[in-house]
């Protein structure tokens, strides 16, 4: 096999090298009898094609220095070529990342911040005869990001699910946490067998779920199709910031500032803010009690501070269960990327929650695009979206 490229280079190709066991387990699940043919359209070092043992073996990569064909499988023109196989590792390229964007939406039906591993597995179905098998790696983010959300229903109605694997280890240089399927394409859709972690430990088999994320929780689908029921988003506005505020708040945060606390997401548990009580990091900086200096923001940030100084409820965006706490006062400043809530019923929103009803809602739609399996990444639509109770 080839040497591997240096880290840089790795990072701008997306290109992370995957576990000898790891490839066994998907090939063994990928490669069926009477297979011949096998596609690995981001190759690297071949370790895919050779585990297969098929006779007609292709492989594709934008290393130069790759043994197989040298070309980009996302911008070839296939024609009328179809594998009885398409098994791989792609590329983990973010798109939030100047280094490694596609600079736009995806020609595969992503939208613009979907992960390039979409479009692989949406180029992977195409290329695979009715019949046929796909078994890519893949990052965890994909069965929940709103962008790959029509590459998801692309390959649901051409492919159905077999078997699927995930770990909260991270395997790869990456730091990114992934997960691996199996779809038989043109199937039809039917239990999903199992596995997890290192030594890939089989769990109970779940019907095919609608949303893809709750492949991590097997739990039974929180379903709710009646679009006139309900939502906090009809008695809350829920708000999230970004960079711009992040940055504008650098250089105007100190334990000895003279202004509003700054409440990250750290400090924030069920009904309890523990600022003060709890070290935090913010700009690569610690912190025992932070306060942000007013005066010293931009007229832009100040404007900003005004709106979020009133009575709201500050909801952490990344947990295994809904966080929330009520600052009637309106005296703390959120830190990016802690989530806003307004209301003029703020009880019951906190009582709406802290529910395991709403905690399961979100599982069930975004298990996964958390920093592990059993966290989730909160946005404001996907808490608007909470049904509220009868």
């Amino acid at each position: 096999m080839p040497p591997r490229p240096a880290a840089r280079t790795r990072k701008q190709l997306g290109a992370w090298y995957t576990p000898p066991a790891l490839v066994e387990a998907i090939v063994a699940e990928a490669v069926f009898p009477g297979a011949r043919r096998v596609l690995d359209p981001a190759c690297g070092d071949g370790r895919f094609l050779v585990a297969t043992r098929l006779p007609e073996q292709t492989g594709v990569d934008i290393d130069p220095t790759t043994p197989y064909l040298h070309d980009d499988s996302l911008r070839r023109d296939w024609g009328e070529q179809r594998f009885d196989v398409v098994v791989g590792n792609p590329p983990f390229l973010s798109q939030m990342a100047s280094a490694t964007t596609r600079g736009g939406r995806s020609r595969f039906g992503g939208g613009p911040y979907a992960d390039a591993a979409a479009e692989f597995l949406a180029l992977a179905v195409r290329l695979t005869r009715p019949g046929g098998r796909v078994g890519l790696v893949l990052p965890q983010s994909l069965l929940a990001a709103r962008d790959a959300a029509a590459i998801r229903s692309a390959v649901d109605n051409a492919a159905a699910l077999r078997w699927m694997w995930w770990s909260d280890s991270l395997l790869f240089d990456a730091s990114v946490r992934v997960w691996a399927g199996v779809w038989e394409v043109g199937g039809r859709p039917g239990q999903v067998r199992r596995a997890t972690g290192d030594d890939f430990r089989p769990l109970p088999p779940v019907p095919m779920p609608r949303h893809w994320s709750g492949l991590l929780t097997g739990a039974a689908p929180v379903e709710d199709e009646d679009a006139a029921r309900p939502r906090l988003g009809d008695v809350a506005v829920f708000a999230a910031d970004f960079r711009d505020q992040y940055y504008g708040l650098v250089g105007a945060v100190a334990d000895d500032a003279d202004g509003p606390p700054l409440i990250t997401s750290g400090l924030i548990d069920p009904g309890r803010c523990h600022w003060g009580e709890r070290p935090v990091r913010f700009a690569k900086q610690r912190f025992e009690a932070p306060r942000v200096s007013l005066d010293r923001l931009s007229p832009k940030l100040q404007q900003w501070a005004a709106q979020r100084l009133v009575p709201k409820i500050l909801v952490a965006n990344q947990t295994r269960v809904i966080e929330a706490v009520h600052d009637a006062a309106g005296a703390w400043l959120p830190s990016v990327p802690v989530i806003t809530c307004t209301t003029e019923d703020p009880e019951r929103v906190l009582a709406v929650l802290s529910t395991p009803t709403a905690t399961a809602w979100v599982h069930d739609r975004a298990a996964g695009s958390g920093l592990a399996a059993g966290t989730v990444r909160l946005n404001p639509s996907l808490l608007a979206s909470i049904p509220l109770p009868d």
